[in-house]
């Protein structure tokens, strides 16, 4: 197929019981088939980047699944640690806000070095302020600001949570290196918060008449809101007033969003998606492409990013495992893949109307699903990092076998059954259990348990 690039692919189905079936087994099987091994040396710290989901979030990937990630980085001796990095948002009521927060939140979540393997760290620091400036030719930057961790780093292999995004439209490969990977300062820029073009004081509209003052269940938070005073309360009407000089681009005013006094404006909605491939572009550029590798899990498909305090009802069934060391392509893939799966009933993107079969090229889910404006395109970060050399939209993809069940089962019992290991103990008592703990007779009939109550 020309110049495209492999992408590596096992489906969603676990037809036996097959161990090699699971999702864990998938990533490392599908971590061998792509070579991602060969993003490393022996002895490289290896940064293994996810999501480790927000509080009270659901949707997150399982930590087993990652933890089998990390078994691999090991066998092929890589020294691993899993990370993430704290939220832009400083005034929320978020648990990744701060490392302190982001620890507790992990540990919530089941991310910690006993269930991983490995340590779990925060990249970007205690505030979320420890950060490398990288300079990049970007369709919308000319700065990233990657955690201090990551760009310290040998190597990474990026674990992402196929999703939806509300700011990227869908979160996949792109979004976890170039929001996931920068400190806060970094996704201030990413979002362009600051930008004089997009940001909040050029575009953001401003409705002090719709802030309620006192009377709002919110007054006490917005009180605190502001970690650098941009945003006051007073005792009379308009009761909000907006310092757009003295803001930072920080987020935490997005907290305003729920009465209407602000919102975002349009372009903005348009512009953002494409500047995650310019932070991306950063973390490659440091790295080394040839030092990056990508896994997507394309489960659990919701239509938000696993930093949403909730988990709506999945979108689309479950699409499988993909890997390649492309950047763009896994993230074609995964798209192509969305588009033409059946919506799940009851989902949103059920409610959007997806519910026609056969599927049709062209039905873009997360165009229509995951966007706060109508319609923002799905498609603006793959071809953002497309333009700045960071992969290709063809692919060929490679559809991966399970590999032999004794190579995922658990180590103590790869040389030996698990009767083995009871052998000695059945010598001196037995698991079977006395006759006398079965009736001679049911006290009711099978056929009468069948029938519908």
């Amino acid at each position: 197929m020309g110049n495209s690039s492999k992408v590596y692919f096992m489906g969603p189905r676990a037809p036996t019981g097959n161990v090699a079936l699971s999702y864990v087994a998938k990533g490392q099987r599908i971590f061998d088939a792509a070579g991602l091994n060969e993003c490393f040396k022996k002895g490289d710290r290896v940064a293994i980047k996810v999501h480790c989901g927000e509080w009270n979030n659901t949707g997150y990937l399982r930590p087993s699944i990652v933890a089998g990630i990390v078994e691999k980085v090991k066998e092929y001796g890589g020294d691993p640690f899993v990370t993430d990095t704290t939220t832009l948002i400083y005034g929320s009521k978020l648990g990744r806000v701060l490392a302190q927060d982001m620890y507790k939140t992990a540990a919530r979540n089941g991310y910690t070095e006993a269930t991983l393997g490995c340590p779990f760290v925060v990249a970007d620091g205690d505030y979320g302020l420890d950060d490398v400036k990288v300079r990049v030719d970007g369709n919308f930057l000319n700065y990233a600001y990657i955690a201090r961790a990551i760009a310290d780093a040998d190597a990474m292999i990026a674990v992402t949570h196929f999703k939806g995004h509300t700011t990227g439209v869908y979160g996949g490969a792109i979004k976890n290196l170039g929001i996931g990977c920068t400190s806060k300062r970094g996704k201030t820029a990413t979002h362009m918060m600051t930008s004089p073009l997009y940001g909040i004081g050029a575009t953001w509209p401003f409705h002090p008449e719709k802030c309620r003052g006192k009377d709002c269940i919110s007054y006490q938070t917005c009180l605190e809101l502001c970690p650098v005073g941009a945003v006051k309360l007073k005792e009379n009407a308009p009761y909000i007033e907006w310092d757009r000089k003295k803001c930072v681009g920080c987020g935490s005013h997005w907290f305003l969003f729920a009465c209407g006094v602000s919102w975002y404006p349009p372009d903005y909605e348009y512009a953002c998606p494409a500047a995650f491939a310019d932070s991306a572009a950063a973390v490659v550029k440091l790295l080394g492409k040839e030092h990056v590798g990508y896994i997507n899990f394309a489960i659990d498909i919701s239509p938000w990013c696993d930093c949403a305090s909730n988990t709506d009802s999945w979108l689309l069934p479950n699409l499988g495992v993909f890997a390649s060391k492309d950047l763009v392509a896994i993230d074609k893939a995964c798209l192509d893949a969305a588009d033409k799966a059946p919506a799940v009933p009851g989902s949103k993107a059920y409610d959007k109307g997806f519910k026609d079969e056969p599927w049709k090229e062209g039905h873009e889910k997360f165009t229509y699903v995951s966007t706060r404006y109508p319609e923002v395109s799905q498609w603006i970060q793959v071809n953002s990092a497309r333009s700045l050399g960071l992969g290709s939209t063809e692919y060929e993809l490679v559809e991966v076998e399970p590999g032999s069940m004794y190579l995922y089962v658990p180590p103590q019992y790869r040389d030996h059954p698990t009767g083995y290991a009871l052998r000695k103990r059945f010598r001196i008592e037995t698991a079977e259990p006395d006759l006398a703990a079965y009736r001679k007779k049911p006290k009711v009939d099978l056929n009468d348990l069948k029938k519908k109550p």
